[in-house]
């Protein structure tokens, strides 16, 4: 049987394909349920991947993903929520010459070499991590006694700059 979750990128471009479905972030790799930041690893991933060509007459893949991903508060330590909404596009390449020509040219764009193979599931993955916020925090975690700490704490410059003023 074959796995459908493979595809071959040049055809599936080529023939303007289309791929939809949704994994739990439990099916996809541990790098992405395992990650510290997701707070529900039943949280669901929907994906659309489109085939086309481009003005340039490039092959292209189009993955757009959707979601509602509760992600760990850094400050609190609490689920907060998170709207997963990507949208990207990777140019397919016949080599690395020619993927790193076009990538000095526009720094904007996603490209790639064309593979025989391609995994959809890494490659959701990878869009996934690359998408998640480097610390997530609520803006307002609703902690009254950390904020009571914290707004009777002295800057601790303070000293450094009545140092300075004295010095002179």
């Amino acid at each position: 049987m074959l796995d459908p979750n493979l595809i071959e990128p040049e055809t599936f471009a080529a023939e303007k394909q289309i791929l939809q479905g949704s994994f739990m972030l439990s099916e996809l790799d541990e790098r992405v349920w395992s990650h510290e930041f997701p707070a529900d690893k039943n949280s669901t991933v929907s994906f659309t991947l489109k085939g086309g060509r481009d003005n340039l007459q490039r092959l292209f893949l189009d993955l757009e993903l959707t979601g509602e991903m509760p992600l760990t508060c850094q400050r609190c330590i609490q689920p907060m929520p998170f709207s997963l909404n990507e949208a990207g596009r990777i140019v397919l390449f016949d080599n690395e010459e020619k993927l790193d020509e076009a990538m000095l040219s526009d720094e904007e764009l996603e490209g790639m070499v064309i593979e025989k193979t391609l995994d959809v599931r890494q490659l959701i993955e990878d869009q996934i991590l690359m998408a998640l916020p480097f610390s997530p925090r609520h803006e307002d975690c609703g902690n009254r006694a950390l904020n009571e700490v914290n707004r009777d704490k002295p800057n601790p410059f303070a000293v450094l700059a009545g140092l300075k003023s004295s010095g002179n």
